[in-house]
């Protein structure tokens, strides 16, 4: 249910309580029967009261229509949103944990893999202050007074259920803005992810051939054979290790990892919902116009006519008095 419809249930509520409860003030106030558990609340006594503040009621609800319109059409700016979508083709279900008892082995093997993220991952980083700042320096929005943590409110990240799809929407007042903004966007986010693979990489090469060193040293220390051997096939299981991790940086990773299977081509206008702004703000002057009506006529606790004495006060009516400029118009043929 959309919030719309909650406040017009949740006002229609209240509406008819305070109907409810303002009609019975009325018949009370007005002095009736004092038999009140055989008097029933009659629905001609509200038509009677729409009826008397009929023009009351036409001129809020118009009043309030009048808003929407100036509002929706000439003081709301539009908002405009892009959407692009990224297929990310290595994505790991849950973050995968090293286990202390891998062999050398497997330690070096992963250390030679391209780290797989998951999608929550992927979500987290596409809003980071890094991306947005790369964004804006290249679309050159620093001069428009575009912030890092501005740019980032305009964006909504998002991973489709049960897929590897990665949504990527941008709200802006500019219509090509928004469509530049998806677009930069995910290319810099899939060469930042590109680049940081590429660092991984080189600390690892870095590492091994630390260790290389450091393994090189002992060998040349070794005095047995059995103990050179070793050594050796360490060598070559970690001059393995740096080729891979040498093939692997060489890659872009970035392209392998992610790719845009639905850049920005449009942006739709989302915001104001011009034909829902006019249709909420004509039920809502139109509840507010009847609710004041009751109000006012609770308040209204003058007689204005014949009617009124006999119905309220329970008399007879016996004569009526003219006012005195009737009189005076009739006596003297004015």
């Amino acid at each position: 249910m959309t919030q719309p419809a909650i406040f017009f249930r949740v006002f229609l509520s209240i509406f008819f309580v305070l109907c409810k409860s303002t009609g019975g003030e009325v018949l009370n106030s007005r002095n009736t029967p004092a038999d009140i558990d055989d008097q029933a609340i009659d629905l001609r006594v509200y038509v009677q009261i729409l009826k008397k503040r009929r023009v009351l009621i036409a001129l809020v609800t118009l009043f309030s229509v009048l808003a929407s319109v100036i509002l929706s059409f000439f003081v709301v700016r539009p908002v405009y949103e892009a959407k692009t979508v990224l297929l990310v083709t290595q994505a790991a279900d849950k973050l995968q944990v090293s286990s202390q008892k891998d062999g050398l082995d497997n330690i070096v093997n992963g250390m030679t893999r391209i780290p797989v993220l998951t999608m929550n991952t992927y979500v987290n980083q596409v809003k980071s202050d890094e991306l947005m700042m790369r964004v804006i320096e290249r679309l050159d929005l620093e001069p428009r007074g575009v912030t890092p943590r501005g740019l980032a409110a305009q964006v909504k990240a998002s991973a489709a259920k049960d897929s590897y799809l990665l949504e990527l929407t941008v709200s802006n007042n500019d219509r090509q803005l928004a469509m530049d903004i998806a677009n930069t966007l995910s290319q810099e986010f899939i060469q930042s992810i590109t680049e940081r693979n590429q660092e991984v990489m080189d600390r690892s090469v870095a590492f091994l051939q630390e260790q290389m060193a450091q393994v090189r040293k002992e060998l040349d220390a070794a005095e047995t054979q059995s103990e050179r051997d070793r050594l050796q096939g360490i060598l070559t299981l970690l001059s393995e290790g740096i080729t891979r991790t040498q093939i692997a940086r060489s890659f872009d990773l970035g392209s392998t990892s992610l790719v845009v299977v639905s850049p920005a081509i449009a942006a739709v206008q989302v915001k104001p919902n011009k034909q829902l702004n006019i249709a909420v703000a004509f039920l809502l002057g139109l509840m507010a116009s009847v609710a004041l009506a009751f109000v006012l006529e609770f308040l209204d606790n003058t007689i204005k006519n014949p009617e009124d004495v006999s119905r309220y006060l329970d008399l007879p009516v016996m004569g009526m008095i003219p006012a005195a400029d009737s009189r005076d118009e009739t006596y003297y043929g004015e």
